[in-house]
C-alpha cells in the first residue's frame, strides 16, 4: 500500500501537475507589467516600484501585487524600507517577481520576539535568526539538520544515528539537573510544539530567544529558552513546487575486532580460559580452520546500505484577499541497521483573510504520522544496545546451525551471553507510531490606528502508542506489550497592543497578555510474558502472565503579561518586562511567581545616519528571571506503589509502600540571567558581526534528594541546589563575492559555555548519577560534583598492567603480572572519581552559500570541542564486563606477555575507568550539495528545474575511535540525560548520505 502510494505520488500526481502546468500559458499585453513582491515571511505591501529617470511608478497591494505599464527598454526599480533595492530591465517580461533580501545596512529586518515582532535594529535582547534561505540549497529532512551549528548559542546534537532518532537542542548550557533543559518551542504563537515532528520545508524563519530579557515574556515556559517557528505563508500568483529526493547511506567505518581475524580471537581466547585456570575452548585444528575460513562478523552482518525517499509538495498564493500555502512531505527512511526504518506523513494548510482593512484571520492545521520500525533507543538495551551486542558476540559461532535454525546463544559459552542479535533484529517486530494534530486560530483587530487586539487559539493531540513482540523475552520465550500515551492541550492568548509615535521621536509600544493552557496525559500499558504460541503481537493473549498499568495527569498554567517598549530617535531602545505565572503543579501559596526583565539597546552607531565603513555600531544589556516547573504533576504530594509480602511464609499479602515524600513548600526553579552584547555592521551592509557575552544562574533546583533508610527511604523533591552557566556568543555574516554572476556568502555562528554546579543539598560536595555500566557490575559511571561542570564521568584510573618487576606489589591485591592496575588509596582500594567530562565547551558552524549564474553549492561544516567520551563500547569490545568476558578488541593481538610487557591487560579489566575514555572534539562536513536550476524549463514562462546532488556526514575530523562522537545511548530510567552526556554503549552509528533530487517549481 506503501508503494502503491508512493508510486502515485511520485508518477501520476507529478505528471498531472505538468499536463495543468502546459494548460495555463497564457499571452500578456506588451505594454502591462505585472508581478509581486515578496520576502522570507511572505509578499510586501507598499513597496515601491518606480520606472527609473522618471517620476512614474506603483505600489503593491495586499498580496505584494503591482501592476505598471512600461516599455521593453525600461528599468523598474524596486525598493522597500529595509531592504536592498533590486534594478531589473522589463526586456520582453510581462510577468516580473521579485524576492527582496536583507539590507544590512539598515537592519531592519523583522524579528519574531513572542506575542508580536520588532525591527532587528530595535531588539534589545539575544535574538539569533535562521531563515529558510540558509539550507534551502540542503536536502533538509528534520529541523534539526537546519538549526544545527547556524545560530550561536544554540546547541544540536543527535541521539543517534537511527531514522527518526529523537534530537537535542540546548540554548547557553545545562540549567537544570533532574527537570527538563528542553527549549519551549512556538509554532505559529502556539506553545509546545515539537521540532522533531515539524516539516523543514514548512519553515520560513525560526528565530531563537537566548537570554532572559527576551524569554522572561514566556515566565515560568522560558527558561531553557525558546524557539519561535514561523511557517510559510502564500502570495501572489499560485505556485508549485515539487521537490523529491534519493539518499543511498552506509556506515562511515565498522570497528576493527578480531572478528576480522577469528585464528587470532580463537588463540587469545584459550590463552584467557588458560590465565583463569580453565581448559582451552579450542583445538589446533578448529583455530586453524578459522585460520583459512574465518568467522561470523555480526558487526557486519547487522548494518547494510540504507535507501531513503523523500517527496515534498507545496502549493501557495493568493486570490483576492484570500492567502494561502498547502504543503504535503512523505518521507520513508531505510535504516543502516537491519530492519529498522522511519516513514512518515506530514500536511499543512495555512490559511489568511483579510476580512476587512481592520480585521485579518488565519487558521492553520497541521497533522503527521511517523512510524518507527525496530526503534533502537528502546530495543534491548538492558545489557547494552543491539551495535554493542553484536561487537561482543561469538565470532565463532554461525547466524544459523547445521539445520537452518538460528544459534541462539554462543554455542561454546563465550563472547557475549545475550541472545544472536541477528535473531533479535529480524524476529522482532516494533512499532511505534507517533500521530499529532495540531491547529492554531489566529485573528486580529485593528480597533484603532493604534490600538489592536490578537487572539491565538491553540490545540494539539498527540497518541504515541508502541506495539511490540520480542523474541528476547523472559525465560528465553517471546514477549509482547503494548503502550499508548494521549497527550491532549489547548491554549487561549489574548493579546492586546497599544502603538503611538509622539513627534516622530518617541515611539511607544505597550503589549498585554492573558494566557491560559491546559494539558493532560492518559498513559495505559499492558505486558505479555511467555508467550506459549510464538507467532507475533496478536498472540499475546496466550500469554501465561499479563500485567497491566494506568496512569494520569493534568496540569494547568494561567498567565498575565505586560511588556513596554520605548524607542527614542531611532537610538535608544528600552524594553521592560513582567509575567506573572500560576500553576497547578504547586500547592496554595507557592503557586504564583513573577518574572521580570528589563533590557537596553544604544546605537553608536545609526545605520540609518551613517556612511561610512563602519555603518551600525550597537550596545545591548540585558537583565532578567524566569522559571522552571519542572517537576511531575502530582510532584508534591507522596507516591506510594503495590507490593505484596508474606508474613507467616504462606500466601503474601498485598501492600503499599511509600517510594517519594510530600513537599507542600515545594516551588519553582528560578534562573537569572545578565546579557551583554554589541552588533556592528560594516563595507555598506556586505557584513556583520555580534558578540554576547552572558551569566546564568539557576537557583533553587528542583532536585530528587535521597531518603535515608532509617526515615523510610525512598525520595523527596526539594529546592536545593544551584548551577551557574557562563560565556559568550559570536555570530559573524560576509558577503564574500558579490557580482552580477558570482556570490559567495559565509556565516559563522560560535558558541562558548562554561557551567559549573555551584551548590548540592545537605552540604555534600558530589552525588550520584543514574547510569550504570553494563554487563552486571552494577556501578555508576556519572556523578554530579560541587565546583564543576554537569557530566562528570565516574571510574577509576588505569595504570597500565603489572609488570613481572612488580610480582610481590601485585600479590598483595590479589593480583598477578598482566593484570590491569589501577590507583588506589592507602587502604589499598581502587580509587573511584571523576576521569572526564561529557558536557561540550565550544560549539560552531560554517555556512557557505555560493552562486555562479545557475550554479549553486552549500557546504556546511560544523564542530564540537573540549568534550570526553565515555566509550563503553570498546570496553565490552575489551573484554570489560560480565557477559562480554571475551576480547574481541582487534588491538589485543599485542596484549601483555611475560616477554612483551605491554600496558594491554591480559585478562579482564574493569568497565569503568579511564582507559576508555576518549576525547570527542571533531571537525565535520555535514553537507555539500551542489545545484543547476533551468529557468523556464520546457519553454514554459516561470518553470524552473532544479537537479542537485550531494552528500552529507562526508568527512569527519576526530581523534575518537569510535563509530561517531557526536553519539550517545543510554537507557530511559537512568535519568536526566544531560547530567550524563557522551556515554556511549553502543550508540546507532550516524550514516554517511549521498544524495540525488530534483525540484520543479512552476
Amino acid at each position: 500500500m506503501k508503494k502503491q502510494f508512493f508510486n502515485f505520488l511520485k508518477g501520476g500526481f507529478l505528471m498531472g501537475l505538468i499536463i495543468t502546468l502546459l494548460g495555463f500559458q497564457q499571452l500578456h499585453a506588451q505594454q502591462t507589467v505585472t508581478g509581486t513582491v515578496t520576502d522570507d515571511l511572505g509578499p510586501v505591501a507598499g513597496a515601491n516600484i518606480v520606472i527609473q529617470g522618471t517620476t512614474t511608478g506603483t505600489q503593491t497591494d495586499f498580496d505584494g501585487n503591482f501592476t505598471i505599464e512600461a516599455s521593453p527598454a525600461d528599468i523598474l526599480e524596486i525598493s522597500y524600507i529595509g531592504y536592498a533595492s533590486q534594478d531589473i530591465t522589463v526586456g520582453g517580461q510581462t510577468t516580473i517577481n521579485v524576492k527582496l533580501a536583507e539590507d544590512a545596512s539598515k537592519l531592519d529586518e523583522v524579528i519574531v520576539i513572542g506575542y508580536g515582532t520588532a525591527k532587528k535594529k530595535d531588539v534589545t535582547g539575544a535574538v539569533s535568526r535562521v531563515s529558510a534561505e540558509s539550507f534551502e540549497n540542503q536536502p533538509v529532512t528534520r529541523v534539526d539538520e537546519a538549526l544545527q551549528g547556524r545560530a550561536a548559542g544554540v546547541t544540536v546534537a543527535k541521539a543517534n544515528g537511527a531514522p527518526g532518532a529523537g534530537i537535542k537542542v540546548r540554548i547557553r548550557g545545562v540549567n537544570s539537573i533532574t527537570g527538563n533543559n528542553d527549549p519551549l518551542v512556538v509554532i505559529d504563537g502556539v506553545l509546545g510544539g515539537d521540532l522533531s515532528t515539524l516539516n523543514p520545508n514548512d519553515i520560513a524563519s525560526m528565530d531563537v530567544l537566548k537570554d532572559a530579557s527576551a524569554t522572561a515574556i514566556y515566565g515560568v515556559r522560558g527558561s531553557n529558552g525558546v524557539i519561535l517557528v514561523s511557517t510559510k505563508k502564500g502570495s501572489g500568483k499560485g505556485k508549485i513546487n515539487v521537490d523529491f529526493f534519493t539518499s543511498v547511506s552506509q556506515v562511515p567505518k565498522l570497528l576493527p575486532t578480531l572478528a576480522d581475524n577469528v585464528g587470532d580471537f580463537a588463540r587469545i581466547e584459550n590463552i584467557r580460559k588458560l590465565r583463569i585456570g580453565q581448559n582451552p575452548t579450542f583445538t589446533d585444528s578448529e583455530i586453524a580452520g578459522f585460520d583459512r575460513n574465518g568467522g561470523t562478523n555480526y558487526q557486519d552482518e547487522i548494518l547494510r546500505t540504507g535507501f531513503s525517499k523523500n517527496l515534498q509538495i507545496s502549493a501557495s498564493g493568493s486570490e483576492g484577499k484570500i492567502r494561502y500555502f498547502l504543503s504535503g512531505n512523505y518521507r520513508d527512511e531505510q535504516g543502516i541497521v537491519i530492519n529498522t526504518g522511519y516513514q512518515q506523513l506530514s500536511l499543512r494548510s495555512n490559511i489568511d483573510a483579510q476580512i476587512s482593512d481592520k480585521f485579518k484571520v488565519g487558521l492553520n492545521i497541521y497533522g503527521s504520522r511517523g512510524e518507527k520500525n525496530n526503534n533502537f533507543e528502546s530495543l534491548g538495551n538492558g545489557q547494552g544496545s543491539l551495535m554493542y551486542k553484536a561487537n561482543t558476540w561469538d565470532p565463532t559461532t554461525p547466524i544459523y546451525d547445521a539445520d537452518g535454525n538460528y544459534n541462539r546463544r554462543s554455542t561454546r559459552g563465550i563472547g557475549s551471553l545475550n541472545l544472536n542479535p541477528v535473531l533479535t533484529l529480524r524476529e522482532t517486530k516494533a512499532s511505534d507510531v507517533d500521530e499529532r494534530l495540531s491547529a492554531a486560530l489566529n485573528a486580529s483587530y485593528q480597533i484603532t490606528d493604534n490600538f489592536s487586539y490578537s487572539l491565538v487559539a491553540g490545540t494539539q493531540i498527540n497518541n504515541y502508542n508502541v506495539q511490540r513482540y520480542s523474541v528476547e523475552g523472559s525465560d528465553d520465550t517471546p514477549d509482547a506489550n503494548f503502550n499508548t500515551n494521549k497527550f491532549t492541550s489547548y491554549q487561549i492568548s489574548n493579546i492586546f497592543t497599544w502603538q503611538k509615535l509622539f513627534n516622530d521621536t518617541h515611539d511607544i509600544k505597550l503589549t498585554g497578555v492573558q494566557e491560559y493552557s491546559n494539558s493532560k496525559n492518559i498513559r495505559n500499558n499492558y505486558n505479555a510474558d511467555n508467550l506459549l504460541l510464538p507467532n507475533g503481537y496478536y498472540f499475546a493473549e496466550t500469554a501465561n502472565g499479563f500485567t497491566i498499568g494506568n496512569n494520569f495527569d493534568e496540569r494547568e498554567l494561567s498567565s498575565f503579561m505586560l511588556r513596554a517598549e520605548y524607542i527614542l530617535a531611532n537610538n535608544l531602545s528600552l524594553t521592560a518586562t513582567a509575567r506573572y505565572d500560576g500553576t497547578s503543579v504547586f500547592r496554595p501559596g507557592k503557586k504564583w511567581g513573577l518574572f521580570p526583565s528589563i533590557a537596553a539597546g544604544y546605537s553608536l552607531i545609526n545605520p540609518s545616519e551613517s556612511s561610512g565603513f563602519i555603518n551600525n555600531l550597537k550596545l545591548r544589556a540585558g537583565w532578567g528571571q524566569v522559571g522552571n516547573q519542572g517537576v511531575n504533576t502530582y510532584g508534591t504530594f507522596a507516591n506510594l506503589d503495590n507490593n505484596s509480602y508474606s508474613y507467616t511464609g504462606d500466601a503474601p499479602s498485598p501492600g503499599t509502600f511509600i517510594t517519594s515524600f510530600s513537599n507542600e513548600n515545594l516551588t519553582w526553579e528560578t534562573t537569572t540571567q545578565t546579557n551583554i552584547g554589541i552588533d556592528l555592521g560594516f563595507n555598506e551592509g556586505r557584513g556583520s558581526f555580534s558578540i554576547d557575552g552572558y551569566k546564568k544562574t539557576t537557583s533553587d533546583l528542583l532536585l530528587n534528594v535521597p531518603v535515608s533508610g532509617t526515615n523510610g527511604g525512598g525520595n523527596v523533591n526539594q529546592n536545593i541546589g544551584e548551577v551557574e552557566n557562563f560565556g559568550f556568543d559570536i555570530a559573524f555574516g560576509y558577503d564574500i563575492i558579490q557580482n552580477e554572476n558570482l556570490n559567495w556568502n559565509a556565516n559563522l555562528a560560535l558558541s562558548q559555555v562554561k557551567n559549573e554546579v555551584t551548590q548540592l543539598f545537605g552540604g555534600l560536595d558530589q552525588i550520584d548519577g543514574q547510569f550504570q555500566a553494563p554487563g552486571g557490575q552494577a556501578r555508576v559511571v556519572n556523578i554530579i560534583q560541587l565546583g564543576e561542570p554537569l557530566g562528570q564521568l565516574n571510574g577509576a584510573i588505569f595504570l597500565g598492567t603489572w609488570k613481572n618487576s612488580e610480582a610481590a606489589a601485585a600479590e598483595a591485591y590479589g593480583k598477578k603480572p598482566g593484570d590491569a592496575k589501577y590507583q588506589r588509596d592507602a587502604d589499598g582500594e581502587i580509587v573511584f572519581g571523576a576521569i572526564g567530562n561529557g558536557t561540550p565547551t565550544l560549539t560552531w558552524g560554517f555556512n557557505n552559500t555560493i552562486s555562479y549564474k545557475n550554479w549553486d553549492i552549500n557546504v556546511f561544516l560544523n564542530g564540537v570541542h573540549g568534550f570526553d567520551i565515555y566509550n563503553l563500547m570498546q570496553a565490552g569490545i575489551t573484554g570489560g564486563a560480565g557477559d562480554s568476558r571475551s576480547f574481541m578488541a582487534a588491538d589485543q593481538v599485542n596484549q601483555w606477555t611475560s616477554s612483551n610487557e605491554t600496558d594491554i591487560p591480559a585478562t579482564v579489566q574493569l568497565f569503568n575507568s579511564s582507559r576508555y575514555i576518549e576525547k570527542g572534539d571533531f571537525v565535520r562536513l555535514s553537507n555539500f550539495t551542489v545545484g543547476y536550476t533551468f529557468e523556464n524549463f520546457g519553454g514554459l514562462a516561470n518553470t524552473t528545474l532544479k537537479v542537485y546532488a550531494g552528500g552529507q556526514n562526508l568527512f569527519l575530523i576526530t581523534d575518537y575511535s569510535g563509530y561517531d562522537p557526536e553519539l550517545s545511548s543510554r537507557r530511559t530510567d537512568q535519568g536526566n540525560a544531560d547530567v550524563a552526556p557522551g556515554i556511549n554503549v553502543g550508540a546507532y552509528p550516524n550514516p554517511r548520505s549521498y544524495t540525488l533530487g530534483v525540484k520543479v517549481g512552476f
